[in-house]
């Protein structure tokens, strides 16, 4: 009887050595996993600084005033282009063109045909 107690703490400490290294590697595999997440993380942080210094340096006014004179040939505005009042007056009408009641008609595109 002795013998197979002794049979049976010899497999328990066999098996309980062999669960014992079996944790132990899963836990060295996630110890890397995670260092390799933190690697990842931080070389991730680094490419967000580098982005947003770009992205300072493209979005400044001066670039952006400049490209726009370059590509877009724009002319600031001139004192001609203002429309008075008067002008204004001209284009729309004093009362309303249709009366809004009438049924089945467009009001709106009315108004704007009139208008031309």
């Amino acid at each position: 009887m002795l013998k197979l107690v002794n049979a049976a703490l010899v497999i328990a400490v066999l098996v309980s050595g062999f669960a014992l290294y079996s944790l132990e590697h899963r836990t060295r595999g996630a110890e890397r996993d995670v260092a390799k997440i933190k690697r990842e993380i931080s070389e991730s942080r680094e490419a967000i600084k580098l982005l947003n210094a770009e992205w300072s340096s493209l979005t400044r006014p001066e670039r952006i005033q400049k490209l726009a004179e370059e590509n877009l040939k724009l002319q600031p505005t001139s004192a001609q282009q203002f429309v008075s009042v008067e002008d204004l007056l001209v284009k729309v009408p004093t009362e309303v063109p249709v009366k809004l009641e009438e049924e089945g008609k467009d009001p709106i595109g009315d108004i704007l045909e009139k208008m031309q």
